[in-house]
């Protein structure tokens, strides 16, 4: 059987055609694979970089932390610190800056490595004023409080009256007692 130029044109036409297509089909995995692979690798170079500049910052953030830890309030171990002093605290912060505070709630103490934190739940009721005055004195103690959750609800009937809950979080240290 003889083919003409013409149905030889065709069937390599054909072959390459088959050739192509089933090349395609076999590495069409194994590109998709290598993509993938370069970006895993891509993302690993960044999440490198990120943590050789942190490790850079070592001792520049070691000092911040030990100045946090130095200013952390300490209570001997066993003390109840809930009813001692935070809440007192709370109360004193309150009633200087005219908030009154209806209810407060304690959580139970969280121990966190070596650091401790309380957190109180308060109802409160007060001018807008009273509270950012007093918002701003909590605040003022740094690392050592912080406001987890704060709502406000305008009183019925008291146009400068507001009302709502807050959160606020202690942290402090605990030691031996030396006794």
């Amino acid at each position: 059987m003889t083919l003409n130029k013409r149905e030889t044109i065709l069937a390599v036409i054909t072959l390459f055609a088959v050739l192509a297509g089933g090349t395609y089909w076999l590495l069409e995995p194994r590109l998709e694979a290598w993509q993938s692979a370069n970006e895993e690798v891509d993302y690993l170079m960044a999440r490198h970089a990120a943590s050789q500049r942190l490790i850079a910052q070592r001792g520049d953030l070691d000092q911040r932390l030990n100045v946090l830890r130095e200013r952390l309030p300490q209570y001997p171990v066993g003390m109840d610190v809930i009813t001692s002093q935070l809440l007192r605290n709370l109360q004193g912060f309150a009633d200087e800056h005219g908030l009154t505070l209806i209810r407060r709630e304690p959580e139970p103490e969280r121990e966190i490595g070596d650091l401790f934190e309380a957190a109180i739940t308060c109802t409160w009721e007060g001018e807008l004023n009273a509270l950012v005055r007093f918002l701003y004195a909590l605040q003022a103690q740094g690392a050592i409080v912080d406001i987890r959750q704060l709502t406000i609800t305008p009183v019925q009937g008291a146009p400068n009256r507001l009302r709502g809950n807050f959160t606020v979080d202690y942290a402090y240290s605990r030691v031996e007692s030396t006794e």
